[in-house]
């Protein structure tokens, strides 16, 4: 696939992801969801730490994970923001701010 088509296909999983994101829970932020996951380290474009959720989706956080969640299949749980504000390089699912995170 093309970068192009790998770009485009990118910006219609965050569109939907950004649509799913949407939670009436209270005690979430307003667009902000939650997600559990674990852990990996990803080896390509140089290498980066992401979460992989338990829906099979790949979180790219801004900035990356802090040193402490730096630790291969280590089970989270987190609430994000979506940022279809922005783009990487690795373009493995959408790009999330971290609001919250913690071990499990």
């Amino acid at each position: 696939m093309s970068v192009k088509g790998r770009r485009l296909l990118l910006m219609g999983l965050l569109a939907i992801m950004a649509g799913c994101a949407s939670s009436t829970a209270p005690d979430l932020p307003p667009g902000a969801t939650r997600v559990v996951g674990t852990v990996h380290f990803y080896t390509i474009e140089g290498g980066f730490w992401a979460v992989k959720g338990d829906d099979g989706v790949v979180y790219e956080p801004v900035g990356g994970l802090g040193s402490a969640f730096q630790q291969e299949n280590l089970r989270v749980t987190m609430v994000v923001k979506v940022r279809t504000d922005l783009v990487s390089i690795h373009m493995v699912g959408p790009i999330v701010e971290i609001i919250q995170i913690q071990k499990l």
